[in-house]
């Protein structure tokens, strides 16, 4: 032992044997921790710790906690020439007695609060300073003091400058609320993702539940590379999904099923050896989505479906909760002309598909499978816009369908989807479409100039669900289980 350890040990044995049983008791031990033992643990400190220093410290940050102990220590060993504490409202108090026992001058340090649960905040300030000081080369980040927030956001901030992460560890004494005396010493970080790396996935999650899953997708491949073990297989998983929801989202059906099979494959080969596997508990619900997925992919990209439609309009219900849930998307996002442009071609879809049962194509209709005389079909569909104001009777049927006239021919012909509670009411129904397709078609992203208000879109989206869940009912489709499965998770 050496006489440093010696001297420290005796003081150290009066203040644990102190009486604390009352308030006054314990400021006196503080007293005596502070003026008689301090001093020597943080001689101590150096002696034990200097050789685990190289070179000279340029710049140094720290955060205070509840403890002005561990700043004071790091502070005394690195001998930083700038130094930025980070304190808190709880932890300012403590500021005169880091700079008493370092002997900082004014002019050698900056002290600014934070919020202690915005790590963000914090880490913009480090950031800041570090530009402010003209990026220093040699710089230490100390994230002993403060919240769990406030050291993942200096770990985070310190990592993102380059800087040398530290921590000064040591036997902490639940019942003194202090590390063992003599016990402190410094540690290095080699790289904070294997410690905090959770801060980041914090922050890629709340993207990913806000839909930006090209931000989410950047943030987990980043942790993929850098987090150690099984986490990067977790990682791994969600920068796919987040490759494959933005896929998904962007109409890409073929990218989003390879990057979805992807997460799949990772989460039941990791799930099951790691429990916690953030995924896990939507396994089931993913890998229906996947099936879902591959309908879709037989739609939109196989060349079968191109040449046979029967594909396309057998799996109607994938194909109208796909546009649906995009459509849904937007509405969150508050773009109602986008949403309204994907309910608009649902009803379109919802047309097309009733047709198509009498052997109707609308890019291309042959009328004599509704009626082999088509003066008769046409003659049913005038006395149908004679009642609607504001259309002009029809001269003749024309061969591409559009959507208005598709239900016009769908009222001609007593299609269930057209059939109201009052017989004869037909008209009732059109003119109701007929309105609220307007207010898409005067749209800025359709023929005219206007934006598209809540109130308008709300009502145009009522329209929309009656004529799904019109079809659904008629078709037999599970609107609610296709529906759900479209649904993207959160996470």
């Amino acid at each position: 032992m050496n006489d440093i350890y010696i001297k420290m040990k005796e003081k150290r044995d009066m203040w644990y044997a102190m009486d604390r049983s009352n308030n006054e008791r314990r400021i006196l031990a503080e007293q005596y921790y502070k003026k008689e033992l301090m001093p020597l643990i943080i001689e101590y400190f150096i002696q034990e710790n200097a050789k685990k220093v190289t070179g000279n410290c340029d710049a140094m940050v720290l955060t205070l906690g509840t403890s002005y102990e561990p700043l004071v220590l790091s502070i005394a060993v690195l001998k930083p020439e700038k130094v930025l504490i980070l304190y808190t409202d709880k932890s300012h108090h403590l500021l005169d007695d880091v700079i008493e026992f370092t002997k900082l001058k004014p002019s050698q340090y900056i002290a600014t609060d934070v919020d202690a649960e915005n790590p963000l905040q914090l880490y913009q300030k480090i950031k800041d300073i570090y530009e402010k000081w003209g990026r220093p080369k040699n710089i230490y980040v100390d994230f002993t003091g403060g919240t769990k927030s406030m050291a993942a956001g200096c770990a985070m901030a310190g990592s993102a400058i380059g800087a040398k992460l530290i921590y000064v560890g040591g036997n902490f004494l639940p019942d003194l609320r202090k590390p063992e005396p003599g016990s402190e010493k410094l540690c290095y970080i080699d790289d904070p993702y294997s410690v905090f790396g959770d801060l980041e996935g914090e922050q890629a999650i709340s993207l990913f539940n806000n839909m930006d899953y090209v931000s989410a997708y950047r943030i987990f491949k980043e942790l993929e590379q850098r987090v150690p073990g099984t986490k990067a297989k977790e990682y791994s998983a969600l920068k796919y999904i987040s490759k494959a929801y933005n896929a998904w989202d962007s109409l890409d059906i073929s990218k989003a099923s390879e990057n979805l099979s992807r997460c799949c494959e990772i989460i039941e080969t990791e799930g099951k050896l790691e429990k916690g596997f953030t995924l896990s508990s939507h396994i089931e619900k993913l890998k229906k989505q996947l099936e879902v997925i591959k309908v879709l992919e037989k739609i939109h990209c196989s060349e079968e479906a191109t040449k046979d439609k029967s594909i396309i309009f057998n799996n109607i219900g994938y194909l109208i909760a796909n546009l649906y849930q995009n459509a849904m998307r937007r509405e969150k996002q508050e773009k109602y002309e986008m949403a309204s442009l994907l309910l608009y071609r649902i009803l379109e879809i919802v047309e097309q598909k009733r047709l198509w049962n009498y052997g109707i194509d609308t890019s291309n209709a042959d009328f004599t499978k509704l009626c082999e005389d088509e003066s008769i079909l046409l003659e049913n569909a005038n006395k149908i816009i004679r009642k609607i104001k504001g259309l002009n009777e029809w001269k003749q049927l024309d061969r591409k369908i559009s959507l208005l006239a598709g239900y016009i021919i769908l009222a001609a012909v007593g299609d269930e989807i057209m059939k109201t509670k009052k017989p004869g009411k037909e008209t009732d129904s059109i003119n109701r479409l007929r309105s609220k397709v307007d207010v898409r078609n005067n749209s800025i992203f359709a023929h005219g100039y206007e934006f598209i208000s809540k109130e308008k879109y709300m009502e145009f989206k009522k329209v929309v669900e009656d004529y799904i869940d019109l079809l659904c009912s008629i078709e037999c489709i599970n609107k609610e289980e296709i529906f759900s499965i479209c649904k993207f998770i959160n996470l």
